[in-house]
Formats: C-alpha cells, sequence, structure tokens
C-alpha cells in the first residue's frame, strides 16, 4: 500500500472511531509500527490527529484547514463527478476565477476540450497544470504563499483580484448548512469573496462530506451563488434554504 493510500485509511477509519491505538492500525493496514508511527507523526503535523499513549485520536474538522496533499487525497471519485457536472457552466471564450482548493483543482485536466479560455487563480498547483494547456490563458494572483498549502492569499491577493472582471467563479468551501457556505481559514475566504464579487455568476463546488459543517468564517450566503454542485441531495433543510435563495443545485 502506497504512503498517500495509508494516510487516506487513517483519516478515514479515524473519522468512524475517533480515537485508535497503533497496533490497531498495524493489524487493519498489515503495516509495521514503525511504518504507522512515521504515518501518525506525518498527520499530526498537519494537524489532523493528536498522538496519545499508545494511539492517535482524530482532531474536530472544525476551524481546521488541512494542507493540500490530505484534501487532495479526500472523497477523489466525489470530486471528479462534481467538476464534470460543473462543465456545464462554461463556454468557449470564458474568463473565469478559480480558486486554489483541491475539489476545484480537479476541473483543470478537462478544461482542455474549450477554446480562449482566460483563467485567473490563486492556486499554484491549479496554475501549473493550466500552463500545459495550449488553449488556456493563465493569470496568478500575486501575494503570500501560505504554509502547508498551494494557495497565493493575503491582501496583495485581492487587489490583484480586483483587476478583473471575470464570466465565471469557480470555487469550493469547507462547509455549507442551511445558512450559507464556510471556510475554516480568513484569508481563503476573503480571496474567493474578491472572486465572487467580480463575477458575474459563481458556482460552488461542494462534496457530502461537507454538508452540515460550519466553520467560524462565513464565505457567502446562497444568494450570492448561481448553482451549488455536489454529489448527493443534501437535506431537506439546506436544500430548501438553497432554493428559497434562487439558487440551483446540481447532483
Amino acid at each position: 500500500m502506497y504512503s498517500k493510500e495509508r494516510l487516506d485509511n487513517i483519516i478515514d477509519i479515524l473519522r468512524s472511531k475517533k480515537h485508535v491505538s497503533a497496533a490497531y492500525l498495524c493489524e487493519k493496514l498489515y503495516a509495521s509500527p514503525s511504518t504507522i508511527r512515521r504515518d501518525i507523526l506525518e498527520l499530526e503535523k498537519s494537524s489532523i490527529v493528536i498522538r496519545t499513549h499508545g494511539g492517535v485520536t482524530l482532531i474536530p474538522s472544525s476551524n481546521i484547514e488541512y494542507s493540500y496533499i490530505f484534501r487532495e487525497m479526500e472523497n477523489k471519485e466525489e470530486k471528479n463527478y462534481i467538476c464534470n457536472l460543473a462543465l456545464d457552466f462554461i463556454s468557449n471564450g470564458y474568463a473565469v476565477f478559480l480558486d486554489s482548493s483541491s475539489t476545484v483543482s480537479n476541473i483543470c485536466p478537462i478544461l482542455q476540450k474549450y477554446t480562449n479560455l482566460t483563467i485567473v487563480t490563486n492556486g499554484v498547483k491549479t496554475a501549473l497544470e493550466l500552463a500545459q494547456i495550449d488553449s488556456i490563458t493563465t493569470y496568478i494572483a500575486g501575494g503570500q504563499l501560505k504554509l502547508g498549502s498551494t494557495s497565493v492569499i493575503g491582501e496583495l491577493t485581492g487587489n490583484f483580484i480586483d483587476n478583473f472582471h471575470a464570466d465565471l467563479s469557480i470555487i469550493s468551501c469547507r462547509g455549507i448548512n442551511e445558512d450559507g457556505a464556510y471556510e475554516a481559514n480568513q484569508m481563503q475566504a476573503l480571496v474567493k469573496q474578491h472572486m465572487i464579487n467580480n463575477s458575474t455568476a459563481t458556482i460552488l463546488l461542494c462534496d457530502s462530506s461537507k454538508f452540515n459543517q460550519s466553520h467560524f468564517y462565513k464565505l457567502s450566503s446562497f444568494k450570492n451563488i448561481e448553482a451549488v454542485i455536489t454529489d448527493k441531495q443534501p437535506s431537506s433543510k439546506i436544500l430548501n434554504s438553497i432554493l428559497k435563495e434562487g439558487c440551483e443545485v446540481l447532483y
């Protein structure tokens, strides 16, 4: 089993059990104690778990922004499904804002089918992927490169985005509930708000693991969003709140 896959499995186990022993992980993942010890240290560095005597505990996800490598591993299949649904909102010749999220970055390979796109992003990995596509002109926002991520953030980033007007913003979030969308990091939220304010329409890509997840930073209400695109139908409470604001839901 590859390291990334094993780390993903450890996170899945902890989501279910919250706390397990290192011996339990060794048995379930057919890995040596030294391998599991290294994995736990890696997860602890990213503020995903806390080591305890002989075991490990999952840190509650509220207001914690996981590093890009772990967000990239999460719900890969669902993210690809959502990104394919988002293509209905893109046309040749569009100017598009893409945020730096791992969810939105999954759309990069499938943008090759379009011509004459102009894209502005605050994601370093996203910009590098887009730079390989001849039919896309890519701009990357300046600013502070966030520690442990591939995101450029800060006042300079927002000012850069304000120089453009996009046909469409494609953003993600850390959670949604009936009151709107949320971010775990204030600076990430501010950059995305600049994108929303400088585009004709915004679509929100949000897999079902983020339903009923509220965080400290309010990203947006649903009235500022054209469509929420997800992989499953939200609860009736969230669904009704979205539709009441004139926002579409696709899944």
